[in-house]
């Protein structure tokens, strides 16, 4: 269960561009064998949970573990667009944590992410909505950064 979260205007936006052709960034983002080699919000995270069912109303649940953590943080939500090469669109939440209060439940927020082709390369254009608060927003901010220096580096190392 998740409760959506109010229309608070609080968003974020994150740009990289990333050196390989878009399909090739899109498929990094919906593929779990690629997703569980660079995903997490920091170069020292691993990524043991991929499940990814592509299509509208499908859905998906991504998992990073902290090192020195038992238990990874683990986001879901469903597809509401899908269009590759271009676009996801999808609902976000996290699972409820170990040592979080018993009466958590998850905000769900919106994120759409947009793959522009520039001559070969693709700019990565995230937008992430719906946060009840700043601090949620910036939390988010550092996990994305994160996240687009994981798929960089996954690429510049040749994947």
């Amino acid at each position: 269960m998740t409760r959506s979260a109010p229309e608070t205007g609080i968003s974020l936006k994150v740009t990289k561009t990333i050196k390989a052709s878009r399909e090739r960034v899109f498929a990094a983002w919906t593929q779990p064998e690629m997703l569980h080699q660079w995903w997490g919000a920091h170069e020292s995270f691993s990524a043991p949970i991929a499940e990814v069912d592509l299509k509208v109303g499908g859905k998906y649940r991504f998992g990073m573990l902290e090192p020195g953590k038992d238990a990874p943080y683990v986001s879901y939500g469903t597809y509401r667009e899908v269009t590759p090469p271009e676009k996801l669109v999808f609902t976000w939440a996290f699972e409820k944590m170990p040592g979080d209060d018993a009466d958590f439940v998850p905000a769900e927020t919106l994120v759409t992410v947009e793959f522009i082709d520039k001559d070969g390369a693709t700019e990565v254009v995230l937008t992430h909505e719906r946060f009840p608060d700043d601090h949620m927003r910036d939390e988010h901010q550092a996990g994305w950064d994160g996240c687009l220096d994981g798929l960089e580096r996954f690429f510049a190392s040749g994947s």
